[in-house]
């Protein structure tokens, strides 16, 4: 694959519409083959036109609730919906974050005043909401056809559908590809870091060519101080026990055990190319390093890249798989389903929400909504065109090279993230790794304690592996 090409996403349409239409044609006359042909023909064209007509028909204000970019998208969506629902609006309300969100969603469901719909991350918590009934079920609704293969987890509940994810989400390594190609470094498919002594080793032979602190870090950011551990425990802990969390609630391991306090001597190796100046700097910061080339590699989530393209649009970034397990043949893609759209229970007009979601994840709207957010479609048949900054990852995510690690952190119990990314910070300001776990531990058990119905309702639908 070319760096510079764009490729397609998912599969074509099937052609079996065209060869239908194709078959109808005749030999160049315009008199109809058949009295009988002529009737059907005139029958067709009657019930299209019924089936038109029913369908400007459908009209109110959808009342919905998303994130920013997924109300660009949905809104382009929308203005291309509309041509043939004149009468159809969307009115949004958009949260910042993902504990916003679920604020609001709180109170919406202690005032029974639910939106119609939302878009949100894809978590156990969207489960919850489905266990309680807050939700409409998509099985049996001919939407759930059009989603490609994967891990649809986290977006089920009792074997239904309950959101329909929109973007594939990467957990990877991205580079300032224009400053590497002027050390002399062109990473490719073939030859980009597939382990941490070789992510190390690439680190160093930037440092030897001038950039002394080729790894990027916002210390003041928690966000950023705990991307690159996200990513190591998706691979490496998790590789190692895919069970790990599971054996946390359980009582058979402990965040304090040897196994995740590894992480930060593995993370310590990482630190030795951030610049000492970092524990201070903010996202901004950090992005302004990397344009300029001062740094050359963050840990991020993929779509980060639109973050980064809105300062400047010129700027060539690559995006590698994550390399931080010991043994090349031990690395994964980590990748996850994302923002699913959910229609809840109580929507005003189903039939409109319905009528919507499906424009949405046809072919022809998942194009616009990917084309206009930038995501890595889910929908079997869109044609949006990629950012060439997926090159290496897309061809390894199409060919199966690696296998896939899930992005398990949606799966821990509410306000374990935030132990983790203050105890990361905490160990980048000098606290001891020993120290940071056995308060990460301690934590998590009051987190356990206070809520022991996630823990055995976590614990009773798990899957050992």
């Amino acid at each position: 694959m070319k760096k510079t090409s764009k490729k397609l996403v998912g599969c074509l349409l099937s052609f079996a519409t065209a060869a239908t239409l194709l078959s109808g044609c005749g030999g160049g006359s315009s008199t109809p083959a058949s009295t009988e042909s002529g009737k059907e023909t005139s029958a067709v064209k009657e019930e299209n036109a019924s089936s038109e007509v029913a369908k400007s028909e459908l009209s109110g204000t959808i009342t919905m609730c998303t994130h920013s970019s997924g109300a660009e998208g949905l809104r382009a969506v929308l203005d291309e919906y509309k041509k043939t629902h004149p009468d159809v609006d969307i009115d949004f309300t958009i949260y910042e974050n993902v504990t916003e969100f679920e604020t609001m969603m709180t109170s919406w469901i202690s005032s029974n005043s639910l939106p119609d719909m939302y878009l949100s991350q894809t978590s156990t918590v969207q489960q919850q909401y489905a266990a309680e009934g807050y939700l409409m079920p998509l099985t049996g609704t001919g939407i759930e056809d059009h989603l490609a293969e994967g891990d649809t987890s986290l977006v089920t509940y009792d074997g239904k559908l309950y959101a329909f994810p929109m973007a594939t989400n990467m957990s990877v390594t991205m580079c300032n590809n224009t400053a590497l190609k002027e050390l002399g470094i062109e990473l490719t498919v073939d030859n980009y870091p597939k382990s941490m002594g070789e992510f190390l080793e690439l680190m160093q032979k930037c440092r030897d060519a001038g950039v002394e602190y080729p790894y990027g870090l916002a210390g003041a950011d928690l966000s950023s101080c705990t991307a690159w551990p996200f990513q190591y425990m998706y691979q490496v802990l998790y590789g190692d026990d895919p069970n790990w969390y599971a054996d946390v609630l359980s009582g058979k391991k402990d965040w304090s055990d040897p196994e995740f306090v590894a992480m930060f001597d593995a993370y310590n190796k990482i630190r030795e190319y951030v610049s000492p100046d970092s524990l201070g700097k903010n996202m901004d910061g950090l992005y302004a390093d990397f344009i300029s080339g001062n740094t050359l590699f963050l840990s991020q989530v993929a779509t980060t890249i639109k973050n980064i393209k809105a300062l400047d649009p010129e700027c060539d970034i690559i995006l590698l798989p994550s390399s931080f397990t010991e043994d090349p043949a031990d690395q994964t893609l980590i990748s996850s389903f994302d923002d699913g759209i959910s229609i809840t229970a109580n929507a005003k007009n189903p039939d409109l929400c319905l009528d919507f979601l499906n424009y949405v994840t046809s072919p022809e709207g998942s194009t616009i909504y990917a084309n206009t957010t930038g995501v890595v479609s889910t929908v079997v048949g869109c044609e949006a065109e990629i950012d060439p900054s997926y090159s290496i990852v897309y061809e390894v995510l199409q060919k199966g090279t690696l296998p896939n690690s899930p992005i398990l952190s949606r799966q821990w119990i509410a306000g374990f993230k935030e132990l983790l990314k203050s105890g990361c910070q905490n160990w980048l300001a000098g606290e001891d790794p020993q120290s940071v776990a056995d308060t990460i531990a301690e934590e998590h058990k009051r987190l356990m304690d206070a809520d022991p119905e996630w823990v055995s309702n976590f614990l009773e639908t798990y899957e050992w592996k």
